[in-house]
């Protein structure tokens, strides 16, 4: 890549020093490096809360059909120690779109997406990252990231009966690297009931619900799902007939399976496992409806396909209160093991809560059915983009992600890429994993929807968990492998005052 391609995200940002050596590392580096022709497409699937063990492919007791998940499977790379970065969804995203963890700033700032974006102006993401090299982008589904509405008197705001709905929305998708973005800003059925091309709504909310959501006249949660991908199918087409050889950047993260449970009639009743899985299969259909297009447009072989998920499952079989349809309640009405044999689900500590599907496809680079037992985390994308297209990170940028391209292309030997990974509860609780250790620093599950009982005077102050011998998690061993607790103490602390993962100096 030349200097003249860079994107102007540096040059907005950037300090000159730094910017002059990123200029300098990306010239010298260039795509070639890489591979030997252009560099890939890529399409990364984020499936809203689908757990460990909706896949057949991770899981052969699941009682929920995922063919054209378990087909991604099998012609690319399975990682089964792959985690989220949080046990809950914003946080995720962010981590996955900047290689930050979330966790590095306030917990708190997560409730201000109604009224503003949870990235910073001057944080590099993926999608820039791509642009900058060469790459259009396009986001169609769940955003949940965050950005700011303005109301009739032109002031900030969230999205209310107030809003002036003829202004653009500020710090969404295209203020952070995509050319184009359709879909929701939160989820389908929460915070504002209408889609949103690029800046503006689709049709005008009119309507208020739930005491406060403005909603559109003809906008309904069910249609979500399929809209958006439909609208990604047309920028495959777009792409192909538009850009031919040029690459693009795919992200859909798709609506499905949050709540609410809301499957197109010709799903209804498909599964043995209520809305709930019927909700699961439309959204494996639609995996395997962009991978028929890419296919139909000859893309498939020029194109990595990664899926993953932004948490473990909450696993509600309908919709309602927590009180109705209580979390994991998939699994004690249908016996559906949602999160496979891992305790918890979405929000907790244990790794049902943060331990997510992973799938990785690239024909001719990853070598088919293959599976990768390493410990990944989502934040580890952004500098294996990076690495694929043979270009250096800024400084300042990616904090904690690591390069797994020598995972997915075979190359890589000696010691795991990950020494460690720290990871998030739905309250912004810290648990750290290090090879088969994972230790938390509060009792109970740190859960949205759980009790977290204070110490008594002599019990433990936390939690740790040998997954070796207690892979569920039943047996603390906080009072009685204290050396243990700390050492990966001290590892923590360190990872906190150093401001990025060890081993990452960007």
């Amino acid at each position: 890549m030349s200097a003249a391609c860079l994107h102007s995200w540096a040059w907005r940002h950037l300090p000159a020093a730094v910017l002059i050596a990123t200029i300098c590392a990306l010239a010298s580096t260039g795509l070639a490096a890489a591979s030997p022709g252009r560099p890939p497409n890529i399409v990364l699937i984020l499936v809203d809360d689908l757990g460990y063990g909706d896949v057949r492919a991770n899981f052969s007791e699941s009682q929920i059909p995922t063919p054209n998940i378990d087909q991604l499977a099998q012609q690319g790379m399975r990682f089964t120690d792959a985690h989220s970065g949080a046990a809950v969804c914003s946080p995720t995203r962010y981590g996955l779109l900047t290689g930050r963890s979330f966790s590095r700033q306030p917990w708190q700032t997560v409730g201000f997406q109604q009224w503003a974006s949870m990235i910073d102006d001057k944080r590099l993401t993926m999608a820039e990252l791509l642009q900058a090299n060469g790459y259009h982008t396009g986001a169609f589904g769940k955003w949940h990231l965050g950005q700011t509405f303005y109301n009739k008197s032109g002031q900030p705001d969230g999205p209310t009966a107030e809003t002036e709905w003829s202004r653009p929305s500020t710090g969404g998708p295209n203020d952070h690297g995509f050319d184009a973005f359709y879909g929701v800003p939160f989820t389908h059925g929460h915070g504002l009931w209408a889609l949103m091309s690029n800046r503006l709504v689709t049709e005008t909310p009119t309507e208020i619900i739930n005491g406060s959501w403005p909603k559109a006249p003809s906008y309904r949660p069910e249609d979500a799902l399929p809209a958006t991908t439909q609208k990604a199918l047309e920028y495959i087409d777009w792409n192909a007939r538009e850009r031919s050889g040029k690459p693009f950047f795919l992200y859909l993260p798709t609506v499905a399976i949050h709540e609410p449970l809301v499957p197109s009639p010709e799903f209804v009743g498909k599964s043995p496992v209520g809305i709930y899985g019927d909700f699961v299969m439309q959204m494996d259909a639609a995996v395997g409806q962009v991978v028929a297009r890419l296919k139909q447009h000859g893309l498939l072989e020029d194109t990595l396909i990664i899926l993953s998920s932004d948490n473990g499952s909450a696993g509600q079989a309908g919709n309602g209160t927590v009180e109705e349809f209580p979390f994991g309640s998939v699994r004690s009405v249908y016996g559906h093991k949602m999160n496979g044999d891992w305790r918890g689900f979405k929000g907790t500590l244990w790794e049902g809560g943060h331990r997510v599907p992973f799938i990785a496809s690239w024909p001719g680079r990853i070598q088919p059915n293959s599976v990768n037992n390493q410990l990944i985390v989502l934040e580890d994308l952004m500098a294996t983009f990076a690495a694929i297209l043979g270009v250096t990170l800024p400084a300042g940028s990616a904090e904690d992600s690591y390069n797994l391209l020598p995972y997915l292309d075979g190359t890589h030997n000696g010691p795991p890429i990950r020494r460690y990974a720290v990871f998030n509860t739905f309250n912004g609780d810290p648990v750290l994993r290090k090879d088969q250790w994972v230790l938390a620093f509060h009792l109970g599950s740190g859960g949205q929807f759980t009790t977290n009982p204070q110490p008594v005077k002599r019990g433990p102050k936390g939690q740790l968990y040998n997954l070796n011998t207690d892979p569920g998690q039943n047996t603390n061993l906080w009072l009685k492998r204290r050396k243990v607790v700390a050492e990966l103490t001290a590892l923590y602390k360190d990872h906190i005052a150093r401001g990025s993962s060890l081993g990452i100096n960007r």
